[in-house]
């Protein structure tokens, strides 16, 4: 099976809600540059740049499906799937998902990244620059996954190498 690649990039939704965290987490850093402390505003200045490379660093920028495995590509990180291990993959929209409460991760920063509790699937890894085309990936043993590659026929590949298994 040759390999299918999709990009992950950010919706212009996701795109807004980053420009307003990004404005909050350096609008805070000016605050103590009010009172002359020049050294609290660099290490705020800091943290905040810190924690928004780290961030960036751990999204996906594509995802990559062929015969054996689902890659979750990122710049610090790969994460794969095997085939094998896949049950079912299905598109989801949040009626779907039910309540989702961050247990660990980032939200509103380049997309959403991280372990969720849901209300209706349970425990989910996200990997979402996006807001639309989400993927539930159900696994034997490594739990639950949602993607959201920006290819929209990207499910069909990713079912028809569940099939050929």
């Amino acid at each position: 099976m040759e390999p299918r690649i999709s990009s992950s990039t950010m919706d212009r939704t996701n795109k807004i809600k980053t420009f307003a965290m990004l404005l909050l987490l350096y609008g805070i850093c000016i605050f103590p540059a009010w009172d002359g402390n020049l050294h609290v505003l660099l290490g705020l200045f800091a943290v905040s740049t810190i924690l928004c490379l780290v961030t960036r660093g751990f999204m996906p920028n594509r995802f990559i499906v062929d015969g054996e495995k689902l890659v979750i590509d990122a710049s610090f990180r790969k994460t794969y799937i095997s085939i094998e291990e896949i049950l079912s993959v299905r598109k989801v929209d949040r009626q779907d998902l039910g309540i989702m409460v961050r247990s660990f991760g980032v939200s509103w920063l380049f997309g959403d990244l991280g372990y969720f509790s849901s209300t209706a699937i349970g425990h989910v890894k996200v990997f979402a620059r996006r807001s639309d085309n989400r993927i539930l990936i159900t696994t034997i043993r490594h739990g639950n996954f949602i993607i959201v590659p920006d290819d929209p026929e990207f499910i069909h590949y990713l079912n028809r190498a569940i099939l050929r298994r």
